[in-house]
């Protein structure tokens, strides 16, 4: 390929919880190798408007000067390596690879409809990099839709309903969804780190697997009905309280994604969580790592009927 020869870009479509990412990779790139937690999310048709278009651009990453204001160097996943930027016009998230010259970055209109990333193909974590700047992505462009991807390990109840449990790093939403499928019979693991939920047209609440979900290998394209939401808190005992009003939008809100940067979509994520909170559960919960918080907050949610 001469050095002047543009890639050519082949279109690649992702559906998650209804809404549609289309992706434009240089077509010699295998994507269900580069995103395999994706392939189960697929789909060979585009709609007739994508809800985001990302474009890798295999180059250099552009200059510090180019990057904007630096608005946040904070991230769970990321750590030191992480900045976020914004333009007069645009957001720019950068992952500064521990290699200089394979840093990735990716630049996104302040509504995130259309955003282009910059890496190396031949970089081995290409992989991990992109799927976690789709997710950014995903995250903001589905508030335009009351859509909110949410930190979270959901169990599927019945095949029919949802429950999420909420909480810090390191709380025990993992195990504690582990615990229902030991105990708690007709029990799936749905998503162990970022479901989403969505406020549907007819009014439904559910809650959808994606292609992200941690470090359970847990990518599965399907949904339930959202039951309700629990946080969870480490304690020498095992007690269930209900949330109500402000309290429960207070237990919720700081497990959802949204960037405070951008005042349209923060606003549109706040408003669908109100509107959830009229509708679904909200319980908090101290709990031991044992059966019996399983069945204290299965209990409170399907037997306790109110």
């Amino acid at each position: 390929m001469g050095a002047n020869t543009v890639p050519k870009l082949t279109n690649h479509y992702y559906e998650i919880a209804g809404l549609q990412l289309e992706l434009r990779f240089c077509s010699t790139l295998s994507l269900n190798n580069i995103l395999p937690s994706f392939v189960g999310f697929r789909v060979e048709k585009r709609n007739e408007t994508s809800a985001a278009v990302v474009t890798f651009q295999e180059e250099e990453v552009p200059s510090e000067e180019e990057w904007g204001m630096l608005r946040s160097d904070i991230s769970l996943v990321w750590g030191d390596n992480f900045r976020f930027y914004e333009q007069e016009d645009a957001f720019v998230t950068l992952i500064k690879h521990t290699v200089k010259d394979k840093q990735w970055m990716m630049k996104s209109s302040k509504d995130f409809r259309e955003s282009r990333i910059y890496g190396k193909a031949d970089d081995p974590r290409m992989g991990e990099f992109v799927s976690w700047l789709l997710m950014v992505v995903f995250g903001q462009v589905g508030l335009q839709h009351r859509l909110i991807l949410i930190h979270a390990s959901v169990i599927a109840y019945r095949q029919k309903y949802g429950v999420a449990f909420l909480g810090k790093s390191g709380t025990g939403k993992s195990t504690h969804s582990r615990l229902w499928l030991q105990h708690i019979p007709d029990t799936e693991l749905l998503n162990d780190d970022n479901p989403v939920v969505r406020f549907e047209e007819d009014g439904k609440i559910m809650i959808y697997g994606t292609p992200w979900s941690g470090k359970t290998p847990c990518y599965k394209n399907k949904r339930v009905e959202l039951k309700g939401f629990v946080r969870l808190e480490q304690a020498p005992l095992n007690r269930f309280t209900w949330k109500k009003g402000v309290e429960s939008l207070v237990t919720v809100l700081p497990s959802c994604t949204a960037l405070r940067w951008n005042k349209d979509l923060f606003n549109a994520m706040t408003d669908t969580l109100s509107q959830l909170m009229a509708q679904v559960e909200v319980g908090y919960l101290e709990c031991l790592p044992d059966a019996d918080a399983a069945k204290t907050s299965h209990n409170a949610l399907f037997e306790e009927w109110r």
